[in-house]
């Protein structure tokens, strides 16, 4: 069986890939991966016998749309897949159109549904809901990465439930657990400082705005405090420019192959997402034993069991975020409690070898064995 990869962001879609594609390898499963420019390949390689890189890039414009597709269909007929996976919204676009008439099967994984974004107008809103409607036409099936996103596909008659298939989203447990900290030396943080981190882009859907003004608040009780943001993105000069005229001691590491390394540094780990179709960072940390706090929104509360094994905060409340930091700083034997519930709960439900093999079964029955099919124009 061969499987094309198409993704557009980096991110949590490429260390979702990182994790999923040399374990089908491992299964027997030839892949080959069409990226855009901003994807680091240097993980991915070893498992794609091809890789096709392209000006993939999130756009409307119809001509530059019209070349990308181009683009993409020739990576298609070169590697003749089976199947072709897209991954994420506007990889979904260029990848589902690019695969017309192929006669391969086609897989998308939205990883989180653009028409649930909190910044968007009504209007683009709109079109990206009609947009996945008449593009699941042209789906053999789609990946729900929870619960929470196979409801909104449902609400919002994107797809029957036949072309529906949920994956809860997994993680390489070993790999977190293993990882080596980074020194905090190397940081300019004190060995005994009270660190605070999020893992994420730099952008309004995982709301850095908030976690900053939070970190304000937390500085004010707690002087020893620091601040790491593991990622890169947009608004990374204006986050770095407050923390300056703020006095705060924050590290903003940029985009690295190192994230789990930089987490195992954190005391309390924090997620606060104006949407998120998942949440892969807050299983990371329950994973490190990172104490969570993260924003109640979209499948968030059915990864947090709220003062049980983490807390959920209100969207855009850094008080409220604040606070509940403060409680773990003064409530060290109950913090403890919950990070041990944390990991019990991701060692049983979030595993990646989980996510590998509900991907063979749902591939399985798109091709049957001696069913391969032959790419063509």
């Amino acid at each position: 069986m061969r499987i094309l990869h198409i993704l557009e962001c980096a991110g949590g879609v490429e260390r979702y890939l990182e994790m999923l594609a040399p374990r089908l390898k491992k299964e027997g499963i030839e892949q080959s991966i069409v990226c855009s420019h901003s994807v680091n390949l240097d993980k991915l390689k070893d498992s794609a016998d091809a890789c096709y890189v392209t000006d993939m890039r999130q756009t409307f414009n119809p001509l530059a749309v019209m070349k990308i597709i181009k683009q993409v269909r020739k990576a298609i007929i070169a590697s003749h897949p089976d199947i072709v996976y897209c991954h994420s919204s506007f990889a979904g676009v260029f990848g589902r159109l690019a695969a017309i008439g192929t006669h391969c099967k086609v897989v998308y994984n939205p990883h989180g549904w653009a028409f649930n974004m909190r910044s968007a107008s009504a209007h683009k809103l709109m079109a990206f809901r009609i947009m996945e409607r008449i593009l699941a036409h042209v789906t053999d099936r789609i990946v729900c990465i929870s619960e929470a996103e196979r409801e909104s596909a449902t609400y919002n008659n994107v797809a029957p439930e036949d072309k529906l298939a949920l994956i809860p989203n997994g993680i390489d447990i070993d790999a977190v657990r293993t990882a080596i900290p980074v020194k905090r030396s190397e940081l300019d943080i004190a060995d005994d400082a009270f660190v605070v981190g999020m893992v994420g882009r730099l952008s309004a859907q995982k709301a850095p705005d908030v976690f900053i003004r939070a970190a304000e608040m937390i500085r004010e009780k707690i002087p020893n405090s620091a601040f790491i943001i593991v990622g890169d993105g947009e608004q990374r000069e204006e986050i770095e420019e407050y923390s300056r005229v703020h006095g705060l001691n924050l590290v903003v590491t940029g985009w690295t192959d190192k994230p789990y390394s930089y987490l195992k540094d954190f005391d309390v780990a924090m997620l606060l997402s104006r949407w998120e179709g998942f949440g892969l960072a807050i299983v990371e940390y329950m994973a490190a034993e990172k104490n969570v706090v993260a924003a109640r929104t979209d499948a968030i509360p059915s990864l947090v069991d709220d003062g049980v094994d983490g807390f959920l905060v209100d969207v855009d409340n850094a008080e409220q975020a604040a606070d509940k930091v403060l409680w773990l700083h003064t409530h060290p034997t109950e913090a403890i409690d919950m990070r041990q519930k944390a990991l019990q709960k991701v060692m049983m439900k979030y595993d990646i070898n989980r996510v590998v093999n509900q991907h063979i079964d749902m591939f399985n029955k798109l091709i049957p064995v001696g069913g391969q099919n032959k790419t063509s124009l």
